[in-house]
Parts: C-alpha cells; sequence; structure tokens
C-alpha cells in the first residue's frame, strides 16, 4: 500500500478574529485555506500523499480557482507522535482552514476527532486505518481501509476461489479489536461460513513459524492475515518453508507494493491482496487522470497517492457547488448535502452526507502475485453489501 518518500511540509500562519479561533473559518481573504495532517517524518510516512493532493489544488488554481480565489494547501507535518498530531489539527484551525484533505495519519482521528467535531472541521480523509476515522461525523475517508478490506477478501475467497476451511491470523493494533471482530462478522453473516480458526494473538514482531504450524494443523484452505509491510515478507517466507504451496493467502492493503513483491514473488505461493482503489500497478483508463498528475507532482505512485489524489478532487468537486462565499459552514453544508460522486477508480460513489459515521468506499478489487509482480485477478470490484 505504501512506499516511503521524504518531503517537506508546506506551513503557513494567519491571524484571524476571535470567530474564527471558535470554528467559523473561512475564505474571506485571498485564499480559500485547505487543511491536511499527513506523516512527512517518523515511522508511518505519507508524503506522497500532500505531493499529489497539492498538485490538484494547483491545477484547480491555474484554471482560475474555486469562484475566483486561489486554493492554499497547508500541510502539517505529526511524525507520528499523538501529541504533534493534536498541536497541528489546533494549528490549523488557527490558520482558518474551511476544511481537511489529503490527511494521511495514523494518529489524527482518534486524536482529532472530538477537536474536529468542536470546531466544526469536516475531513475528507485521503488514507484511513484505523476504526475512529470509519466511525465519525466529520471524517469522510476515501479508502476502503482494513475493516471493509477484511470482509472483501474473504468474500473473493469465498466466491471465486471456493475456499471452505478459511483461517484468520491476527495482528491486533490498539483499538482495532471489535472493529476486526465486527469485519470478520460481516463476512461470516454473508458468505454463511464460519472461520475455521480465529486467531488474534499474532504479535507484531518475533517467530511467526508456530501460527503457520496451526494452520497447518487445521487444514486451512485459506489464511487471512492483516500484517504491516514489515511483516509481510517473514510471513510467507515461513510459509514457503513449511511447504504451504497449496494455501491461498490472502493479504490486505499494506502488503500489496512493489517490494514485497520483489521480495517474495518467487516462493511459488498463492497469495492475493485487496486494493484500496482501482489498483495503482494497473495502466487501466481508470487510473489515467491520477497517474498523469502524480507524475507531475514528482510523487511515488502508490496506494497512497491515490488516496491524496481523490480525496482532493472530491473536495474540489464539492467546493465548486457552493454558492457565494466559501467558509466553514458552507463547505460542511455543502459536504453534507453532495450529490454522490461517482469515480471509475473507485466501486461505490463516494459521498460525504449527514450521517454520524462513514465509510462510503465499500469496494476492492484483488490482485495476485504472479511472478514478481502483482496482477488483478478480475477487472471488477469486489462490493461488500449490507449485512
Amino acid at each position: 500500500m505504501r512506499k516511503h518518500l521524504t518531503a517537506g511540509a508546506v506551513f503557513a500562519t494567519a491571524a484571524l478574529t476571535a470567530s474564527v479561533l471558535a470554528g467559523c473559518g473561512s475564505g474571506d481573504g485571498d485564499t480559500i485555506k485547505i487543511g491536511a495532517v499527513a506523516g512527512l517524518t517518523g515511522q508511518f510516512i505519507t508524503a506522497e500523499v500532500a505531493k499529489t493532493a497539492q498538485r490538484v489544488f494547483d491545477d484547480v488554481n491555474e484554471s482560475g480557482g474555486i469562484n475566483g480565489k486561489k486554493i492554499e494547501y497547508i500541510v502539517k507535518d505529526d511524525a507520528g507522535n499523538a501529541q504533534r498530531t493534536a498541536q497541528v489539527a489546533r494549528e490549523l484551525a488557527d490558520a482558518g482552514v474551511v476544511a481537511m484533505a489529503g490527511s494521511a495519519s495514523f494518529t489524527d482521528c482518534a486524536v482529532n476527532d472530538g477537536f474536529y467535531r468542536q470546531q466544526k472541521i469536516s475531513s475528507v480523509m485521503a488514507v484511513a486505518a484505523t476504526p475512529k476515522c470509519f466511525q465519525s461525523p466529520n471524517i469522510a475517508p476515501v479508502n476502503v481501509g482494513p475493516f471493509t478490506l477484511m470482509t472483501a477478501v474473504l468474500l473473493h475467497a469465498t466466491q471465486k476461489l471456493g475456499d471452505k476451511a478459511i483461517c484468520n491470523f491476527t495482528a491486533l493494533l490498539p483499538g482495532d479489536e471489535d472493529a476486526v471482530r465486527e469485519a470478520l462478522a460481516r463476512w461470516e453473516k454473508l458468505s454463511g461460513q464460519a472461520l475455521r480458526v480465529n486467531d488474534m494473538t499474532v504479535p507484531q514482531s518475533g517467530d511467526l513459524t508456530p501460527y503457520l504450524l496451526k494452520a497447518k494443523e487445521a487444514d486451512c484452505d485459506a489464511i487471512l492475515f492483516n500484517p504491516s509491510e514489515q511483516l509481510v515478507v517473514p510471513w510467507l517466507q515461513a510459509a514457503k518453508t513449511q511447504g504451504m504451496q497449496d494455501v491461498d493467502f490472502l493479504l490486505l492493503a499494506p502488503a500489496y507494493t512493489d517490494s514485497v513483491a520483489k521480495a517474495v514473488g518467487g516462493l511459488g505461493l498463492n497469495v492475493y491482496a485487496g486494493s484500496e482503489f482501482e489498483p495503482f500497478t494497473s495502466d487501466s483508463l481508470a487510473n489515467k487522470g491520477w497517474r498523469d498528475t502524480v507524475t507531475r507532482a514528482g510523487a511515488a505512485a502508490t496506494a497512497f497517492s491515490q488516496g491524496g489524489y481523490l480525496s482532493a478532487k472530491f473536495l474540489v468537486e464539492v467546493l465548486k457547488t457552493i454558492k457565494g462565499e466559501v467558509t466553514r459552514d458552507s463547505v460542511n453544508a455543502a459536504l453534507r448535502d453532495m450529490t454522490p460522486i461517482e469515480d471509475p477508480m473507485l466501486g461505490t460513489p463516494w459521498e460525504f452526507g449527514p450521517g454520524e459515521a462513514h465509510a462510503p468506499n465499500q469496494a476492492s478489487k484483488i490482485v495476485r502475485l504472479t511472478g514478481l509482480r502483482w496482477v488483478v485477478v478480475d477487472d471488477t470490484f469486489v462490493t461488500v453489501p449490507n449485512a
């Protein structure tokens, strides 16, 4: 799902009135301010997201802006630090941002959800990875996220691969357990099947062989594993050592990277992964606009940069519907009253809407590791219906 890329943040400050500080940010000045919280340093690097979103906004500005006003994109680096995440959100609110777009921070949703509600700031999030991102009235991610993706890849195993004995091995992150259980239960209800093994005790590091031996003993046809990128390679190498060439390995978007393909593509295993959007390795017509934008931005072509492109693009489409001044209030109203946006990079329409929680992207395409590259298995999205 991601590649590391270094880039500098874009910083801006503004002197604001008391009403703005209270959450009434506006575009009454020379620009319309849009904010983002990103990981430009630290362990969760998402710099390509901001670079791609910036290019989208630059294109709009070069075409005359929104109602004659240019977009000023203010990106703050939280360095993956929760205290810094809280601080930069307050800096953006004080700067008078009317909305957020292109945020890609592992800590943003959990730390700032309450603050965004208080300040009436809406976030069209580029890359959401934690449960809180999908449980807030003020945040609507453009990506599928790990929990719906779990259900989608399991449905692929059930419907397309014909797997019956499906096992789950999960490395839980703090706060994820309920969302993971809901994703698994959603699949069970939709498929009418039950997991043969459901092990949620996998560590973030260490020897993974005991878990694979447990899967062998249970005679699993398919194994769902939700690792961070650094765990994918040792997991699959250990599976090769155990002679598990007849098992379907089901992985999530963090495993879908060029580096993983090159590292384990020669192992001869059946490896599948879900994509966040139209698979980023595909040269499909659906990816044409993003690929052109990311190239001109000088950013890495990853699922992360796809999220940056779509979040900026969707917010721009909503901003164009606003009659009169673009303020925090008018943006909020436009997002909640918007017509759903259909885009070929998504399997379901994206919308913000008036709900108390938002998870509009409910579809994924499945890719398979073939040689040293990922190949799209089916040119149709696996769409997760409501259970």
